[in-house]
């Protein structure tokens, strides 16, 4: 499967699969990265360039804090070599991410669980090298309220037209740089040009070693929604998305109070791409 460099330890904001196309900006301050920020957005949505990021080098973890605090949204930020990825939301991406957070939150209403799950949402969360936000996160609420334990259990991470190392290297950066405290990753991965939808769900794979220090994640489960065209309808290959229970809550679940693990259909994720293809202008 080739939906996935974070590299060696350092990550480098994952940008060895984002550099292909995009222009690196010294940092100028708060007022003028936002001015940047537009203009690189303005061309992405014009179509002069294939991804949504922009890059700044010379970013001081103060600098980090202060986007922050002034309202950028989606950084990723790599503390060694100074460098911060900004991914400029768009419509799609919104649109998947928001509608999978909120579908998710359905099942856990009719569970009767949903006051026992902690939504982190954005959440930025950090190690010595990196710092990141995802798209949407959640974890058991007991265990915010009774451990230091920051991390949450399952992340969503939505990428629009973004190279697919780089929706890879992200599962792989929550899997194994949050000392196994993230035990899945929802990964929906939407292709500018096609349409095109894939959605997996991401676990750990081997442990590292000595001769395997950065194995790689391993895809649980896989939907590829392919768009219609031409008057035919969507062609769907994989499977229903089934997150355990016991990922996202610590604990089995109880199926006479009608727990159990969180499906998301074949028909559901592909209602969720129908209207990311509206979004995109494109007839499903």
């Amino acid at each position: 499967m080739n939906h996935g460099g974070e590299q060696g330890d350092t990550g480098d904001v994952a940008l060895t699969a984002i550099s292909l196309d995009i222009s690196e900006y010294r940092y100028p301050g708060v007022d003028d990265a936002r001015k940047i920020c537009g203009r690189e957005y303005d061309r992405f949505l014009a179509g002069h360039k294939d991804n949504p990021y922009t890059i700044f080098t010379h970013v001081s973890e103060s600098d980090f804090v202060e986007l922050d605090r002034a309202g950028f949204r989606r950084l990723d930020y790599n503390t060694s070599c100074r460098k911060l990825a900004i991914t400029t939301p768009t419509a799609p991406h919104e649109e998947a991410g928001t509608r999978f957070s909120a579908l998710l939150t359905l099942k856990a209403q009719e569970m009767g669980v949903w006051r026992l799950l902690s939504s982190r949402g954005s959440t930025t969360m950090e190690t010595q090298e990196r710092k990141k936000e995802p798209d949407a996160s959640w974890g058991p609420r007991q265990r915010y309220s009774e451990t230091n334990i920051k991390w949450p259990s399952v992340v969503l991470e939505v990428a629009f037209s973004e190279p697919e190392d780089k929706v890879k290297d992200n599962a792989w950066w929550w899997l194994y740089r949050s000392n196994r405290t993230v035990l899945k990753v929802i990964t929906i991965d939407i292709k500018r040009e096609s349409g095109n939808v894939y959605v997996t769900l991401w676990e750990r794979g081997a442990a590292p070693s000595r001769q395997h220090p950065r194995p790689e994640a391993r895809a649980v489960s896989t939907l590829n929604i392919f768009r219609g065209q031409h008057g035919n309808p969507a062609r769907l290959e994989g499977t229903d998305i089934a997150l355990p229970f016991k990922d996202m809550l610590l604990r089995d679940p109880d199926p006479g109070h009608g727990e159990g693990d969180f499906i998301f259909s074949q028909a559901e994720l592909l209602e969720i791409a129908e209207n990311v293809w509206a979004d995109m202008g494109l007839a499903s």
